[in-house]
This record gives structure tokens, C-alpha cells and sequence, in this order.
């Protein structure tokens, strides 16, 4: 007997975890909503990056002008750009939906969100936040989940580099 309710129990424990699959990340609404950004105070004729750590690695966004984010990940060398231009690595990037994300901008602040990849599929996705410093600036300064939970304050700077042709902003997840 007591090894019957050992089986049921992880039997049920197996069906819990195939339907938490099934409400994944893909499925849970964006907190902020789908605009087109038409203005002139942030630049999006190519990407953003941070630089960060030694050796110098970079973390990159293309922002569009449907409202879509890529973030084309973290770790490049300043080399990636041959990348981009074969469309080897959009390839890779348009299957993966935590690359894809939202942003809006009210006069110098910017939002975005999107899904990172985690242990916990019924977490929200992220809300990052900060303020516009010029056309071709920007600066991070709040990180968060969409339901206002595990806010943390961040200082991260991204600059702006010209880049033709940019990757296309067609993706599954994001429409």
C-alpha cells in the first residue's frame, strides 16, 4: 500500500509539471502594451549595447519602430556584426521567445519587457526601466517583474551603433 501512494504521488507530481508547460512564459500577457514608436528621441536605425566585464563582452537590442525588441543576447565580441549581416545568428534568435520582447517610450523613459529564460515557467517576465539621455543614450535604472514583484536598481548605460541591414523584427512570440 504504502508504495502505491509513493506511485500516485509522483504520478501526480509528473502531470503537474506537463501541465505548467502548457501556461509557460509564451502564454502570459506582456504588462505593457504594443505601441508603434514614431518619435525622434531615440534612435533605432541600429542597436544598443553595454559593454560589460573583462575581456569586453557585449549585451545587444535592436528596438523597432512596431514596438518589438530583440534582445540578441549577451557575451558577443565587437565582431558580431558579420553575424547579423549573414543572417546567421537571426536563425538562432527568431526561434527563442526570450529574445523577444516590448518597449515604450514617454518622453525621455523607456520600458521594456520580456521573458527571461528560468527554472520557474509561472514567473512573469521583466519589466527594465530607465531614462533616455539622448538620441543615442540610454540608462537603466530599474529592473522588475510585471506583477511589481523583486524590484532591484540597476546602472547600466547603452549606446547606440548605425547598423544596416538590421535583423527583421518578424517573430512568433511577439506580434
Amino acid at each position: 500500500m504504502k508504495h502505491k501512494l509513493i506511485f500516485i504521488l509522483s504520478m501526480a507530481s509528473i502531470l503537474s509539471l506537463f501541465s505548467n508547460c502548457e501556461n509557460n512564459a509564451s502564454d502570459m500577457p506582456f504588462a505593457l502594451k504594443k505601441r508603434d514608436f514614431y518619435g525622434t528621441q531615440f534612435r533605432i536605425d541600429g542597436y544598443y549595447y553595454q559593454k560589460y566585464g573583462t575581456p569586453e563582452k557585449l549585451t545587444i537590442y535592436f528596438f523597432y519602430r512596431n514596438g518589438i525588441l530583440l534582445h540578441a543576447g549577451d557575451g558577443y565580441t565587437i565582431d558580431i556584426e558579420a553575424k547579423f549581416e549573414n543572417g546567421e545568428l537571426y536563425e538562432k534568435l527568431k526561434e527563442n521567445k526570450y529574445c523577444w520582447g516590448l518597449f515604450n517610450i514617454d518622453s525621455n523613459i523607456i520600458q521594456f519587457e520580456r521573458y527571461y529564460n528560468s527554472d520557474d515557467i509561472s514567473k512573469d517576465a521583466y519589466i527594465r526601466s530607465g531614462e533616455i539621455l539622448n538620441d543615442s543614450t540610454f540608462r537603466i535604472t530599474k529592473s522588475m517583474r510585471s506583477d511589481g514583484k523583486e524590484v532591484s536598481d540597476e546602472n547600466e548605460m547603452y549606446y547606440f551603433k548605425k547598423f544596416s541591414p538590421k535583423i527583421d523584427s518578424t517573430n512568433v512570440f511577439v506580434k
